[in-house]
């Protein structure tokens, strides 16, 4: 079965890697870069011409998906005929196969009529779809009994929603209406609706994205509230939603940013990504054992008959509002950093309650989530939703409201860049920090710390509406301070981790490892904190100012590696926190003497 499962996925990440290929080819107009077939050009290499190089790489692909899919279900009949959840999928592939090269062949001796084209990739995703079956049911075992129909259900419609949207998305190429909407999400400077020719196409289509992403962001949510504690499903979810993010993103990146050709392949590589993942949840919620509560997201509260301030401070505290501080000064420090001073005040309140909305509704959407980790832990067992005074369902929502309108205030009156890349950090926090990374891996803290490392970033784009090498290394400086930031409390936390099982750093390799990565983590965060030096964006100023902060920062990560006592953990965890603002000041400090 080892090498059936080998072969399965081998047959899966071809056929996934070919439909991106196919709408790479599409977007860069290449379908005719071998103008005969099976030839090209005559020839059975292609010519050093881009769109035929593009075009024959499409072919090269499908030949080796061609032999893994046939291969695949000569193998499943042979030494699996008994396993139907294995077989019939896989011959199901086998037929979806023959279909798609003859339209594939039509396609090009017709010279791409757009009917055919839509229905090239409409089999193309039916047949990545077969072979994700097949590989799934072959890496899970037998469905159980009763099998959780409910799920499965909700997971199906996600998929059925999801490739509908992609054919959508193919009719708005194909009639040509894919640049008739400059700006993003309406036309007209992204404010104006539109009603008739392409932009109206252009429009209903954002419309209908619109319905089906809200669709299946709540089925996932509903499959996930079901099986919470089914590692396969949260690490499923956490990547389609965050795949569907993404796409969302490229989406408003390829109208605003008038991304290249190629590079808009990238919308439908995620779309193609979420129509896996959603194939993929369905497949394993029709193995997952009925699960015995109704709905996970339900639940009852204790907040009836309570004062009002003590609702409403229960809400503020699913927030985490102590956290939200050191995000914004960091993105009011990329505000200045990129105006060399104190940008307008309207844009600096707007960018600033648009992140604090941000962070909010991750913070909210992270408590509904680890609940039962906060009920395990001394710290957090007395937060609302262990203890039972607010509802899952209610924070919930509350934290996707909150979602919703930071993307809001930030898209109609910062830009969508800022938009978007807000947004981002929120979904990447929820749905691959904190329902994948946390409960998977060592590192959870390390990959993690990307979503804390975004506020800058928005800071910047709020104002010059695009990112530089200077944003970037912004995002660099805070994603390298995570790690000894947060392994400083975690040593301190090290039993109430360990209680609620979370592989934190001291919990699985130990204090002196986790003491030792600290110190590493300091000493290339304050290197890469000097050498910005060499670049000149900053001057002497920032330099002095960055040394000594970054030695008494390392004078303490050693301390701490000697001393092995909690109170040195606790003194470097605290200066952390001033580290960074003071970091940031001094930046802002140094810019604007240059600008003097």
């Amino acid at each position: 079965m080892k090498g059936f499962r080998a072969l399965s996925v081998a047959a899966a990440v071809a056929t996934y890697a070919l439909v991106v290929l196919g709408g790479v080819v599409r977007v860069s107009g290449s379908g005719l870069g071998c103008p005969d077939w099976p030839l090209c050009h005559g020839r059975l290499l292609p010519p050093l011409d881009l769109h035929a190089i593009i075009e024959y790489s499409h072919r090269t692909a499908a030949t080796l998906t061609s032999t893994l899919v046939v291969l695949t279900a000569v193998v499943a009949w042979i030494a699996w005929r008994k396993r139907r959840d294995l077989v019939v999928p896989a011959t199901l592939a086998v037929g979806l196969l023959a279909v798609q090269v003859v339209l594939g062949a039509i396609t090009v001796r017709l010279e791409l009529p757009p009917i055919i084209v839509l229905a090239h990739l409409a089999t193309a995703m039916a047949l990545l779809g077969a072979v994700c079956v097949t590989a799934v049911a072959a890496l899970m075992p037998a469905p159980a009994e009763p099998a959780d129909v409910q799920s499965a259900r909700r997971a199906r419609g996600a998929a059925a929603g999801t490739y509908l949207l992609i054919l959508s998305g193919s009719l708005v190429v194909g009639s040509g209406a894919s640049g008739a909407c400059d700006a993003w999400p309406l036309c007209g400077g992204g404010f104006r609706f539109a009603f008739e020719g392409s932009p109206a196409i252009q429009l209903l289509h954002r419309g209908v994205a619109a319905v089906i992403g809200l669709l299946v962001v709540m089925s996932l949510l509903w499959v996930l509230a079901r099986h919470r504690h089914e590692p396969a499903v949260r690490a499923t979810v956490a990547l389609t939603l965050a795949a569907l993010a993404f796409q969302v993103a490229v989406g408003a990146a390829v109208v605003t940013l008038h991304l290249p050709a190629v590079l808009r392949g990238l919308h439908l590589a995620l779309a193609s990504a979420v129509w896996t993942g959603t194939v993929v949840l369905a497949v394993i919620a029709s193995r997952l054992p009925r699960a015995e509560q109704p709905l996970g997201i339900r639940g009852a509260s204790r907040s009836a008959g309570r004062p009002v301030r003590d609702v409403v401070l229960d809400y503020i505290s699913l927030a985490k509002p102590r956290i939200i501080p050191l995000l914004l000064i960091t993105a009011l420090g990329g505000m200045m950093m990129a105006e060399r001073g104190w940008p307008s005040t309207g844009l600096v309140l707007l960018t600033l309650l648009g992140g604090a909305l941000a962070a909010a509704g991750a913070g909210a959407i992270n408590c509904w989530i680890d609940r039962d980790l906060d009920r395990e832990m001394l710290r957090t067992r007395r937060r609302p939703l262990p203890d039972g005074r607010i509802a899952p369902s209610h924070a919930l929502i509350f934290g996707i409201g909150l979602g919703l309108a930071a993307f809001i205030v930030l898209a109609f009156w910062v830009n969508v860049l800022a938009a978007t890349l807000a947004i981002s950090g929120l979904l990447f926090y929820v749905f691959v920090y904190t329902l994948w990374l946390k409960r998977w891996t060592v590192q959870n803290i390390v990959i993690g710390g990307a979503a804390g490392a975004v506020p800058p970033m928005v800071g910047w784009a709020a104002v010059t509406h695009r990112l530089d090498l200077t944003a970037v290394y912004l995002f660099a400086i805070i994603f390298l301070w995570t790690p000894p930031h947060f392994w400083a409390l975690a040593l301190r936390l090290k039993g109430d981790y360990a209680r609620a099982q979370v592989p934190m750093l001291p919990v699985v390799r130990g204090e002196s490892a986790a003491r030792r990565q600290i110190l590493f983590y300091t000493l290339v965060l304050v290197a890469v904190t000097l050498a910005v030096v060499l670049t000149g964006a900053l001057g002497l100023l920032y330099l002095a100012g960055a040394g000594v902060l970054g030695g008494l920062f390392i004078a303490l990560a050693v301390a701490n590696l000697r001393a092995r006592r909690q109170r040195w953990s606790r003194l470097l965890f605290d200066y952390s926190i001033a580290y960074l603002g003071l970091l940031f000041a001094v930046m802002v400090a140094d810019r604007m003497i240059g600008r003097l």
